[in-house]
């Protein structure tokens, strides 16, 4: 992965590869889409911004973690394999959760009750958390901060600080650009769902919320009961 990164490390070539790089992976789905999805059907635009707070709290503590290099623990098969196993069981209670809205609750949410206003059942501080919550359940994304990313770090600390503190900001940002937009979509567009169809979203998002959560159990399982593999003497 580092033999891809640009041989000149400038500001501007910094924050444009944390940028992509950051992009990419933000629009593949996942468990923060799903939870974002959901949140701003129920409370407004509001929702995904707000929960990028928690977010970029989240990946602020992990790239001191991989300052003092602490972040390199998450390599150890026995954490990988009980953060899959703790946050798949968490994935799964909140797909258990979103099921549960309502037909009158998604005909309110149609009606635009607390729309813009960041403030459903959590509040401001909830929406916070569960942004952050909802990176630290997946074991992907420990795995990506404790291997692609020192590479990715150690090239931007080429320019410095500086260089640290751009690429960090680069991949926030594009964070909060792609979550941000979900929710301006589908919080202004809800003048052209029904009820139904909401309530429709709400499902489709629990059961993938749901799905992931069982993806990471096996994952979790899996990776506990795996065998270290012994290195065979020479001679």
């Amino acid at each position: 992965m580092s033999r891809a990164l640009p041989a000149h490390t400038t500001l501007p070539v910094v924050f444009g590869v944390a940028f992509a790089t950051g992009f990419t992976g933000a629009v593949v789905p996942g468990s923060l889409l799903a939870m974002v999805v959901s949140k701003s059907l129920q409370v407004g635009w509001l929702a995904g911004p707000v929960m990028m707070i928690g977010h970029a709290l989240l990946e602020l503590a992990a790239a001191v973690l991989l300052a003092t290099g602490l972040i390199y623990f998450a390599r150890n098969r026995w954490v990988q394999g009980s953060i899959g196993l703790a946050g798949g069981a968490v994935l799964v209670y909140l797909g258990y959760l979103t099921f549960q809205v309502s037909g009158a609750e998604a005909a309110r949410a149609l009606g635009g009750a607390g729309a813009g206003s960041g403030q459903g059942e959590e509040g401001w501080l909830g929406l916070v958390g569960l942004g952050a919550v909802m990176s630290i359940v997946n074991p992907y994304w420990w795995l990506w901060w404790a291997t692609i990313c020192p590479a990715h770090m150690t090239w931007a600390l080429g320019r410095g600080r500086a260089g640290g503190g751009t690429y960090y900001v680069g991949h926030i940002l594009s964070d909060v650009v792609w979550y941000s937009a979900v929710s301006i979509a589908l919080a202004t567009g809800r003048s052209l769902l029904s009820a139904g169809v909401l309530q429709g979203i709400y499902v489709g998002a629990a059961l993938f919320l749901v799905a992931m959560g069982l993806m990471f159990l096996v994952f979790g399982g899996r990776t506990l009961r795996r065998r270290e593999v012994p290195v065979a003497a020479e001679g």
